[in-house]
């Protein structure tokens, strides 16, 4: 994106008004993407943290060779990665937790609360939560690829580079995260 090779530039010329258009362009989709692999808001904030670390200690050695956005996305894949090898992939959560994008209602209320009569009007709001719901369980590798494309709007070739996978690897990881996910969408619906 030229937008990002003439923030860059500006940023490493001492503006940090371009670093911050920078940060704003990237900063909702990135954290996103982070939140949606960890399911936890304090770790993803951490890893978010660590991410823009790294962009800024790196960034004077970003080649411009490929996009930024692409080699943005790819630390945060490694952060992920290397988050959830010492996590073992576990993360406790906390019933008390908000569930994301409700200010009011925690997990335990969710508990507590039978499920309503799946037969009931679904609104775009519930598809998009239940479509996020079964994307959650999906296996790691499919369920990042989901997200990347779907979520942070990355091409297959952008995550075929960024994942070090082939893109016949990515193609097909979507292919079966797009079937499960309808599937398991049918049986709910």
């Amino acid at each position: 994106m030229n937008q990002d090779y003439n923030d860059i530039n500006d940023f490493l010329a001492g503006s940090m008004s371009a670093f911050h258009k920078i940060y704003c362009r990237y900063e909702r989709q990135l954290f996103f993407y982070i939140y949606s692999m960890i399911r936890h808001k304090e770790n993803a904030e951490d890893i978010f943290q660590e991410v823009w670390k790294t962009i800024i200690d790196k960034l004077p050695s970003f080649s411009f060779k490929g996009s930024f956005k692409n080699w943005l996305y790819t630390i945060a894949h490694h952060k992920v990665i290397d988050f959830t090898r010492k996590t073992s992939g576990k993360i406790s959560l906390s019933l008390n937790e908000k569930i994301s994008g409700d200010d009011e209602t925690t997990y335990l209320d969710m508990l507590a609360d039978p499920a309503p009569d799946i037969i009931e009007q679904i609104s775009t709001k519930e598809l998009i939560e239940k479509v996020a719901n079964v994307a959650d369980k999906l296996p790691p590798k499919q369920k990042e690829v989901f997200l990347l494309r779907c979520d942070a709007g990355l091409k297959f070739k952008e995550i075929a580079e960024m994942t070090g996978e082939s893109l016949n690897t990515i193609l097909g990881r979507m292919h079966y995260a797009i079937k499960k996910i309808r599937k398991e969408l049918q049986n709910e619906l």
